[in-house]
Order: C-alpha cells, then structure tokens, then sequence
C-alpha cells in the first residue's frame, strides 16, 4: 500500500508539475503575445496620426522657424486675433509653394505683424489637429516639446483633455529627466530610425506610465522638437494582468480537474492492476498456491502491458509451483525412504518416523501453524531418529533391558542426528528435530537439559507426537496401550515432560479420534 501511494503521488506530482511548467510557459507567452500584439497596434496608430498632423505641416522650414519664433513670442502667438486677413495667408502660402525664393528669405520679409499672424497660424493648426486626434482616439495626451539641451521640456503645443480645458500651453514648461524616458535619449543620441517607443512616465502628465510613440522633427540635420502621443498603459496592463489571473485560474481548475480524471485512469488503467499483480504475487510468496494466484490474476482486465505482466506473472506462478511440488515429492520421497531406512534398523519400530512425522504435521495445523511450517515440522519428524544410524543394531534389537551403558549410547543419537543434519545448508532448521526432541520443559530430558522456552517450538511439538507413537505402537514387550491411557500419559506430564499448546493440541486430537484410529 505505500508503493501503491508513492507511485500515485509520483505520478500525481509529474502531472502538476509538466502541467504547471505548461501553464507557466503558456501565460507568460499569452501576456507577451497580447502585450506586443497590442503594443504593434498602438504603434500603427500612433505613426497613422502622426503622418496626419505632419501633412498639416506642409513645410518643414516654416515649422523650424515657428519653434525658434515661438520661444520670444509665446505669449503674443496665444493672445486672441482680432481679424483674420485671407488674402495674407493665400500670398504667404503661394510664395511657400512657388519656390521661387527661399523660404527664410520670404518669412524674413515679411513685417513683425505678419510673423505673428504666421505664427498664429501654425498654432491654431497643432491645436486643431492635436485636439482633434485626441478627442477622436482617446489618447491619454499628445504633445509637441522640445528636447534640445538648452530649451528642453518647452511645449509648443499640448492637446486638451476637453473643451472646458485651458489648452492655451505654448510656453509652459515640464521637466524631462532622460533617466526616465530611454526613447528621447535615443533620440537625442541619433539611434532611432522614424519613430522611438516606450513605456514611462510622462511628464506632462501625474501618477501614471504611458505608452509612448516620439515622432522627432528634424531640420537641417538637427532634432528641434519631438511630437509625442501616449495611451495610458497602467490601464491597459492592469486589465491585461486581470485577464491574465483569470485564465491561470481556468488553467488551473483545469489543471485540478485534469489530475483528478489523469489520476482516475491512471488508477484503472495502471496502479490498480500492478497492486493486483503485486498483491497476487505476494500472496503466492506466502502460500505458494498458483491455483489462487491465477484467480485472483485473471480478473485483471487490462488489455495493455499491464494485462500481458499478468499473464506472464500466472504462467511463471504455475511453472513455479510445478517445479517445487516436482522438488518437494523429490525431497520427501527422499526423506520417506532414509526414515524407512533408519526404521529398519529396528524391527520392532517399523513405521515410527512416518508415524511421528505425520502426528508433528497434524500438531502444527491444529496449532494454526503455516503451511511451509506444516511441510518443515513433517521433514523433522521423518529424520527425527535419523542418528540412531550412529547406534549399533546390537543394542537397538536388544529385548532385554538395557544396561546403563547401554542407555548412554542409546542417548547420543539426537547429537549424531544434529550432527548429520546440520550439514544440510539448504534446509538449516531440519536438524532441530533430532537434537531436541527428547528435551524436556521441565529441564530433565536429553542430550542439553534444556527447559522451558529454551527448547525450539517445533521440537517441543515433535516430542509429544514422538511420545504418542512410542505409547501407541507395538513393542516386543508389550502391545500398543489404549487411547485413554495415552491419553491420560500427556495430560498429566503437561508442564514435566510436555510443553502446554502442543500438548493441548494433541488432546484435542485424540478427542476427535473416537475410533482410535491414530495408532500402529
């Protein structure tokens, strides 16, 4: 279950994060996309409405002197005029037209009033298209300035904001810091090629960044004023930057509902199954039963990879299965024909290792014992009596009672035992049995006078099974006792000679043995 959980998670976190990297580069090419993708358009109309006013200035040396003019006669150019002479202004601009002078020449000719209506002239041509363009394109500001070190920050014209606006600005004077405005400067400095752009504050302006368009106005090789026109771009970011937000949270409902069906599929798809094969597996590992491995395998209906790991791990399940019963019908065949080898020593025990060997399994499984744990304990009990091979016939077939020396040997088989069985690496626990079942709980037994817990479990059980087979088979001296006598043998040595579950075990099944079919 926690592989089960840290595969979710993993995947779960690959997801978010390939989706996160994908909103990320997605909302930042969207803010720039719609960034420049707007600013493109402002600088299209920007340079459209300055081709429309610069038209208006029809001649370029006449604007060049008007700035020059403007700065010792501002306040007489923006005084009303009395009267407007049409015939004057139709002379002036037919000789402009002509050419037939030049213009500094013509303009140098003409009297201080007429300079003056001149001037007025000009004005009233930057007021009417400034306002006009303004008005029209809500601009946040449009302006005609001097950039030159010396007059720098001088308006020649600012449009109104509206007609209740006193728009009457030439000579007013703002602050240009270049610091702020990187597009004057590169103005200023000659790298630009018509127009310069940026977003900064304007000065002509309060509490804001614009987007600016500069379109410089040069004569004679020399930048005099710049015309400037600016949309408010705190406005238009912050909607922008809302629009922004409100798609990244879609994105990311999305990306929340995107991981809750990902991770869904996945789970029915992927993790599930794998947890099938795995908890399959494990079980086999426990039980080594392929018949329930391959049950549980075949409800898997994945038809991926997965579906095919499924098959291949129920096929290798059931070669394995085959391959250990061929394995353990070898062992036990094996271990079947030396226990009747070593019972044929003794003509008067024939049967007793299988005996013993079979009562030790029936222990183990009413003691609620695994089914390797049955399978081991049987081993144990088949070579339990194994190092009697060590003993000599003569005392093992003796009828009479045996002397104390005799005994001695007698009680050396469980060493011989262990010391035979002890070599079998592949099977470590086999040699338990024969070195520990004639131990008693109460520490009197043989050959270690071991007691209590100290002796191994699964010896302790192949003790009493050992015991009932003594007291329930034939003897040369005495026919198989009855099942009662047997029975009241292990009841009243519990806690001497018997430790108390197996014990207990083997009385429940005597009891179910009505027939008393349990013996030789």
């Amino acid at each position: 279950m926690k592989n089960k959980r840290r595969l979710r998670l993993q995947i779960l976190v690959l997801v978010m994060l390939f989706y996160i990297i994908g909103t990320a580069i997605g909302v930042v090419a969207m803010y720039y996309s719609s960034r420049n993708s707007y600013l493109q358009a402002k600088n299209d109309m920007i340079e459209r409405d300055f081709k429309f006013v610069t038209d208006m200035m029809e001649f370029p040396e006449v604007m060049s002197w008007f700035f020059d003019y403007s700065k010792q006669h501002s306040s007489e150019i923006k005084a009303p005029h009395e009267k407007t002479d049409y015939n004057f202004f139709d002379n002036v601009y037919t000789k402009l037209r002509d050419k037939s002078i030049p213009i500094d020449q013509m303009i140098d000719s003409l009297s201080e009033e007429e300079k003056l209506m001149l001037a007025q002239s000009i004005y009233r041509n930057l007021m009417i298209s400034f306002d006009s363009q303004t008005n029209i394109f809500k601009y946040g500001g449009m302006v005609c300035i001097d950039i030159r070190e010396k007059d720098r920050g001088f308006v020649y014209y600012e449009a109104a904001k509206s007609e209740k606006d006193n728009n009457s600005v030439l000579g007013d004077r703002c602050e240009l810091d270049l610091k702020s405005h990187p597009a004057i400067k590169k103005i200023l400095d000659g790298d630009y090629d018509t127009y310069a752009f940026e977003v900064a504050p304007a000065e002509w302006e309060n509490d804001s960044n614009y987007y600016i368009g500069y379109m410089p106005l040069v004569y004679n090789g020399e930048v005099k004023a710049v015309m400037a026109i600016d949309y408010n771009w705190d406005s238009f970011h912050s909607q922008l930057i809302d629009q922004i937000r409100l798609m990244a949270g879609i994105l990311l409902g999305g990306m929340v509902l995107c991981c809750i069906v990902l991770m869904i599929l996945i789970n029915r798809i992927a993790i599930k199954p794998l947890s099938a094969v795995q908890l399959t597996v494990r079980e086999y590992m426990k039980s080594k039963d392929s018949d329930a491995a391959h049950k549980h395998l075949k409800k898997i209906k994945t038809h991926n990879e997965i579906g095919v790991l499924a098959d291949d791990v129920g096929a290798l399940t059931k070669e394995i299965t085959s391959y250990t019963e061929k394995i353990k019908t070898i062992t036990t065949e094996v271990m079947e024909a030396l226990a009747r080898t070593i019972d044929a020593k003794d003509k008067y025990t024939n049967g007793h290792s299988l005996r013993v060997a079979m009562y030790s399994m029936m222990l183990a499984k009413e003691l609620g014992m695994s089914k390797q744990q049955q399978l081991d304990i049987y081993y144990m009990g088949l070579l339990h009596d194994i190092g009697k091979i060590g003993i000599p016939n003569s005392i093992i077939n003796k009828t009479t009672k045996l002397t104390d020396e005799e005994y001695e040997i007698i009680k050396k088989h469980p060493i011989y035992g262990y010391d035979i069985l002890s070599q079998i690496q592949s099977m470590p626990d086999l040699s338990i049995g024969a070195r520990y079942h004639h131990e008693r709980v109460d520490g009197k037994g043989y050959p270690d006078g071991l007691s209590g817990y100290d002796i191994p479990y699964m010896a302790r059980i192949i003790a009493v099974a050992d015991s009932y087979d003594t007291m329930t088979s034939n003897r040369s001296y005495r026919k198989y006792l009855p099942q009662a006598v047997a029975r009241s043998e292990i009841e009243n040595n519990i806690g001497t000679q018997f430790d108390l579950a197996p014990a207990t075990a083997m009385l429940s099944i005597i009891d179910r043995d009505t027939h008393y079919m349990l013996h030789e």
